[in-house]
């Protein structure tokens, strides 16, 4: 008995482990950076910052709203939701500014950071291309 009240918990949790991936800040390789602190990535994703040091455009790439790795990305740099960062963006609208593009998936953000040489995202499955690097890595708590 209680070796099946064992395998039921095992199997009940299984679906939540895919809350213990990393998270990677990623950018195309050619950008001449090797790291990136905290608080730039936030001021990118907010368009504070909007030129890397060599003087490149910088384009940061979201995930939907509603995907685990951009509720995981806005908790772990902005210590919020994506629906409080809304209010946000409802001003910067008002003052013109367009948030950061969205794509759809891992892979589309992945795709569009090897492409794009100013490009800036972030997924949770370590990206395999020689095209990318990784900025920062974000251990789950």
């Amino acid at each position: 008995m209680k070796r099946l009240l064992v395998l039921t918990l095992t199997f009940a949790l299984m679906p939540f482990s895919s809350a213990s991936a990393d998270l990677y800040i990623i950018a195309n390789k050619s950008l001449p950076i090797a790291q990136l602190a905290k608080d730039d990535i936030a001021a990118i994703y907010l368009l504070k910052k909007k030129h890397w040091e060599n003087g490149d455009d910088i384009m940061p790439i979201n995930l939907p709203a509603q995907a685990d790795a951009r509720n995981r990305f806005t908790a772990e740099i902005f210590d919020s939701t994506p629906e409080k960062l809304g209010s946000y963006w409802d001003k910067m609208l008002f003052k013109g500014e367009t948030p950061p593009v969205t794509q759809n998936s891992e892979q589309a953000v992945v795709l569009f950071v090897e492409r794009i040489k100013g490009a800036i995202g972030y997924v949770e499955t370590k990206p395999q291309s020689s095209q990318i690097k990784i900025l920062q890595q974000f251990s789950n708590k």
